[in-house]
């Protein structure tokens, strides 16, 4: 009796351990079929955009002219799609005053923390809404526009993706700078803020050139 209850457990033993491994591989399968499933799969690759090549450079200089882009994907609607595109174009180009205003300052606004609350950082943004503002006073313009209608798997509606090129002189790219740091010399000069003033009256004598 002894030896046959061995000899089922042994045939268990043995069917257990032939069975586990084909248990194994079909879950490694299952899993890598849910894997490929749901893994992104690559469209498209910069090598072979064939978007125009100004859509790929934010910013740049060339011949007097300074350039900006911006673009919005996904848009239901053409003209809507149109407008966020530009808008995208605006902020690349307060982006980089913005940037560029910091960074003149940034040693001041870091050192000195005693002009009212916030210190010389709201005078920074004062600069930077300064410029804004005339930056639509300074010949802004639209320069390229490319667009692209896209159609996608189980919808009746398409979709737009938009790139705007803005552009204006760099003359006057450099005068709307020059003004916002004007007015931020003259709030330097109402708060007593000396160094800041002469940072601001430095700023100024360097754009001077390119003003002109």
């Amino acid at each position: 009796m002894k030896s046959k209850v061995a000899l089922v457990l042994v045939m268990v033993g043995l069917w257990g351990c032939s069975s586990t491994p084909k248990h194994v591989q079909v879950v490694k399968e299952q899993r890598q079929t849910a894997y490929e499933m749901q893994k992104p799969m690559v469209v498209q690759t910069s090598k072979e955009d064939l978007r125009p090549g100004w859509t790929k450079k934010s910013v740049y200089v060339d011949d007097g002219n300074i350039y900006f882009s911006g673009g919005f994907l996904n848009g239901a609607d053409y003209p809507l799609t149109v407008r966020c595109a530009n808008a995208e174009a605006l902020k690349v180009v307060v982006g980089a005053v913005s940037q560029w205003i910091r960074a003149q300052f940034a040693g001041h606004v870091q050192g000195s923390n005693t002009v009212g609350d916030g210190g010389l950082e709201r005078y920074v943004e004062d600069g930077i809404a300064t410029f804004t503002k005339a930056l639509h006073m300074q010949g802004i313009k639209q320069n390229e526009l490319y667009y692209e209608e896209v159609a996608y798997p189980g919808r009746v509606d398409t979709g737009y993706n938009v790139f705007v090129q803005l552009t204006m002189e760099k003359s006057d790219y450099n005068r709307a700078k020059a003004e916002a740091i004007g007015r931020m010399k003259s709030e330097f000069d109402k708060a007593g803020q000396i160094e800041a003033k002469k940072k601001a009256e430095m700023i100024l004598n360097s754009l001077k050139t390119e003003v002109m």
